[in-house]
Parts: C-alpha cells; sequence; structure tokens
C-alpha cells in the first residue's frame, strides 16, 4: 500500500487516541517548508492507551520497526506494555513512532498541557507548543533538525503580536 502520512494521522484522530503531535509533521502545521517521513507522537504508554492504538492500526499491519528480522506484529508485541517508553512501528500507511517522553520538553502530561489544539481533517489534535518544539529539536542536534529550528525560529517571530 502506498505511504499517506495524511491517512495514518487521519486514522489516530478518527479513533480518539490521546497524543500530541510532534516532531516534523508538527513543524509543517505550525508552518515549516521542510518535508517529513513519518508520524511522530508523544502519548502516555498505558494498556488502554496501547489497546486503542491496536484497534486504530490493526488492518494497517503495524510492525516493530526496530527489529526488522524479527518483523514482530504490534498487534502481539509487546504482550506485557511495562517498562516499554517508546514504540516504533511501520504500517501500510508509513512510519509511526510513539514516544511517552521527549527530552528536554518532557513527558506526555508536560508537552500536552503546554500544546495547541488546532482543528486537522474534521478533528481536534494538539501539536506540541512551537516553543516546545524548537527545544526539541534543538536538542537533537542533526542537521535536519538545526534547519528546522532556523525555520521555526523565524515563524515564531512572525507570529508574535
Amino acid at each position: 500500500m502506498q505511504q499517506s502520512l495524511k491517512a495514518l494521522l487521519e486514522r489516530l484522530l478518527a479513533h480518539e487516541i490521546d497524543f500530541v503531535l510532534i516532531g516534523g509533521f508538527a513543524a509543517a502545521v505550525h508552518g515549516s517548508t521542510l518535508v517529513t517521513q513519518d508520524i511522530d507522537i508523544c502519548t502516555a504508554i498505558t494498556e488502554d492507551g496501547v489497546a486503542k492504538l491496536r484497534n486504530a492500526l490493526k488492518d494497517l499491519h503495524p510492525w516493530h520497526r526496530m527489529n526488522p528480522t524479527a518483523k514482530l506484529s504490534f498487534i502481539e508485541h509487546p504482550a506485557d506494555i511495562r517498562g516499554i517508553n517508546n514504540i516504533y512501528l511501520k504500517t501500510d500507511f508509513g512510519v509511526l513512532d510513539i514516544l511517552s517522553q521527549v527530552s528536554p520538553a518532557g513527558d506526555f502530561a508536560a508537552i500536552k498541557s503546554r500544546s495547541i489544539e488546532i482543528p486537522l481533517y474534521g478533528h481536534r489534535c494538539r501539536v506540541i507548543s512551537i516553543e516546545d518544539l524548537i527545544r526539541v529539536k534543538e536538542a537533537m542536534n542533526r542537521p535536519k533538525d538545526q534547519l528546522a529550528v532556523q525555520e521555526l525560529k523565524l515563524i515564531q517571530q512572525r507570529t508574535k503580536v
């Protein structure tokens, strides 16, 4: 199936997953022109939350991409989520990274408390604040993130009243 990050994000929203959009797609929401190849979300990784994610993604053949030789299905693995902080998936619609905390912005509750809410694809979507996104991208210190920081800071300056 062809990659469709828009359809993947719509799926999460339609299934009422409690998350904050972070990463490149969030940068695009804030006005960045940089292209992203995945969806990054921050959420609390709980039994109920994982069950909802599994239900939302079940027909998209989600599998854990960090161990491609094993090709473990997210629908069955892990059976026990205790101690799991991040889940990195590949689906029929594209890559989905699920993080419970993002340094230096904090855990899901902290990021959500500072996030903005926007209408997106007929739903309400929480997006990481531009301030938190800049801090996260600065800490990543990869060339693509440094480009994003420069652009996001310009956007931030233009939108300040």
